[in-house]
């Protein structure tokens, strides 16, 4: 595949399902966002997999994507945007990403850096946070509150001009984005991506099918999960599709796996370290 080949990840409503204690629900969903951070995921998608173990998948998928915003979001700028919530009671437990758009106050700090910012005032020129002594200027109205990528410029006082970019200017991994879909083959073309991997305990081991994913040199790959108490076989028959015409291929991971179950999230360390390794390496 190319160096730069765009990863998404699948993940279902029901990855908490089997973790009813908040706490561990905090854990849990942090786990799963280093993992994506570690392994470049561009798109994360919570996907609908109508697990009947789960009494409100839309709550539960509503939990998963505010942790895992919170988790993306630069520690400078969660005040501004995530206002007290009961859900967030164990924030502090996650470990932070410390990506390349999460810098400490003294990085990233001189002109022509790239930083995440949101607007905290705005008329004709927009006051930005920027998480550094001093605040962003762009001679323009932004929406407030709104988060954007901008470039730093020169300083103008109490400010530091600064310029909104777009993130595919960056050549560095800047955080994953965060979709919803109803189902997993909504889900799927949500991604858009142009080769899709499954993972499932009854699929190829991923060591054979590694020349077939080389061969099609695609740039953009999708990744999908099935949930804790249903896998992608079992969730693609409840939805009413083929699993095997929904992939162009469904990968083991963890081929003569020593536990009766292997967890979504260590699925997905597993699927995406060996994808890293055999694939990009």
């Amino acid at each position: 595949m190319p160096a730069k080949t765009e990863i998404s990840v699948l993940l279902p409503a029901s990855l908490v399902a089997d973790t009813s204690d908040l706490r561990m629900v905090t854990i849990k969903v942090g786990m799963v966002g280093r993992a994506l951070a570690i392994f470049r995921v561009e798109r994360v998608c919570i996907y609908d997999d109508e697990d009947p173990n789960v009494e409100d998948q839309e709550e539960q998928a509503r939990t998963i994507e505010l942790l895992l915003s919170y988790l993306e979001t630069p520690q400078y700028l969660r005040k501004i945007l995530f206002p007290r919530s009961r859900k967030l009671r164990y924030a502090g437990l996650l470990f932070p990403l410390r990506t390349p758009h999460h810098p400490l106050q003294n990085e990233r700090n001189k002109k022509g850096d790239y930083r995440e910012g949101v607007v905290i005032d705005s008329g004709e020129r927009s006051i930005l946070e920027i998480g550094l002594p001093k605040k962003g200027i762009f001679d323009g109205k932004l929406p407030l509150k709104q988060r954007l990528t901008v470039r730093l410029g020169d300083s103008d006082g109490d400010f530091i001009r600064v310029e909104p970019v777009s993130r595919r200017e960056i050549s560095e991994y800047w955080g994953f984005k965060i979709l919803r879909a109803p189902s997993l083959s909504e889900g799927l073309k949500a991604v858009k991506s142009d080769y899709y991997i499954g993972t499932s305990r009854r699929g190829q081991n991923l060591y054979e099918a590694v020349q077939a994913i080389k061969s099609s040199e695609p740039r953009r790959v999708a990744v999908a999960f099935g949930g804790p108490y249903a896998g992608l076989f079992e969730i693609c028959w409840r939805q009413g599709v083929d699993a095997s015409e929904m992939f162009d291929v469904i990968v083991n991971a963890v081929p003569n796996q020593g536990t009766a179950t292997v967890r979504t999230e260590e699925a997905l360390l597993a699927t995406l370290s060996l994808l890293n390794a055999l694939i990009e390496g």
